[in-house]
């Protein structure tokens, strides 16, 4: 069976000398490899896919073991995983799902080790008023009780 370690530093040193960085790779128990790279600045395009994917490819031998192997970025579609993704995407809105069930879009101000700090809006009774009013709100939210966040897609 192939080793996600060797997948891991067989990646590692494609990238070493690029803002790239993995976000998962896995490996089946049939050797179906998966990996997921993205960027600090740039994005990840087809090319730096297929170069990855090369030097799996060629550090690997099909007549040992035979595998799949499928080398993506992490698209707009996946939830974030790693501080340094929750970092790259400082001041864009974000849809979080907690692990209570509760949903929420804010935008994303800070990101730490153990937390994020969102800002979103919320309609509340205000004191002394008719109607309800929008405030601004800023809170710490910790990791753990994130179920998931995405990067909210906007065409405006």
């Amino acid at each position: 069976m192939i080793k996600v370690e060797k997948i891991k530093e067989i990646v590692e040193q494609k990238i070493i000398d690029s803002d790239k960085f993995i976000v998962d790779i896995n490996v089946s128990d049939d050797n179906k490899i998966g990996v997921i790279i993205d960027s600090d600045s740039c994005g990840v395009n087809i090319n730096d896919c297929a170069l990855i994917s090369r030097a799996i490819e060629d550090e690997l031998n099909r007549d040992d073991e035979d595998f799949e192997l499928q080398v993506e970025s992490a698209g707009l579609d996946r939830p974030l995983k790693l501080l340094r993704q929750y970092q790259k995407n400082i001041n864009k809105d974000i849809d979080i799902v907690f692990t209570n069930g509760k949903k929420l879009t804010a935008k994303l101000t800070a990101a730490a080790t153990e937390s994020i700090n969102i800002e979103y809006q919320e309609k509340v009774l205000v004191e002394n008023k008719k109607r309800k009013q929008i405030i601004t709100k800023n809170e710490t939210i910790m990791l753990a009780d994130v179920k998931s966040a995405k990067i909210v897609v906007s065409f405006r």
